[in-house]
């Protein structure tokens, strides 16, 4: 198999995780589970009370739903771009989600996963210069 075709096929299993987590319940973690609503106040709700469970979901897990879909992403185009291709992904899973009766639609989501798609852009672009490094 060519390298690109892997790298497609990665990139394909990657947003298929992205959206069974965005688009599905998951009972065992609490999401979708109950009413939805929307958040337009970034991290407001991480004043308001998070207990441990919840802020490891939403925000660790947010960020790192995102890092191998950055991460494939830049191995297939090595561009900054990518962090906006990111950005609009999570946009549209938001709006999505904002018109659906069980889920939440919030700004913390977009902001965090942006950022698990820049890290995911720096790990892959970090791993090529270090690459560099060795070869000279």
């Amino acid at each position: 198999m060519k390298p690109i075709f892997i790298k497609i096929l990665l990139l394909i299993f990657s947003l298929l995780f992205i959206f069974r987590f965005t688009f599905f319940p998951v009972a065992s973690l609490g999401i979708g589970v109950s009413e939805g609503g929307l958040n337009l106040i970034p991290f407001i709700q991480l004043f308001n009370g998070f207990g441990l469970k919840q802020f490891i979901v939403n925000v660790i897990g947010n960020i790192l739903l995102f890092v191998p879909f950055g991460f494939i992403l830049t191995s297939i185009k090595r561009t900054k771009k990518v962090i906006l291709v990111g950005l609009f992904l999570s946009v549209s899973i938001e709006v999505v989600q904002y018109m659906m009766s069980f889920r939440w639609s919030d700004i913390d989501d977009v902001i965090l996963n942006t950022l698990g798609t820049y890290i995911g852009y720096r790990i892959y672009m970090g791993k090529r210069f270090i690459y560099f490094l060795r070869s000279n």
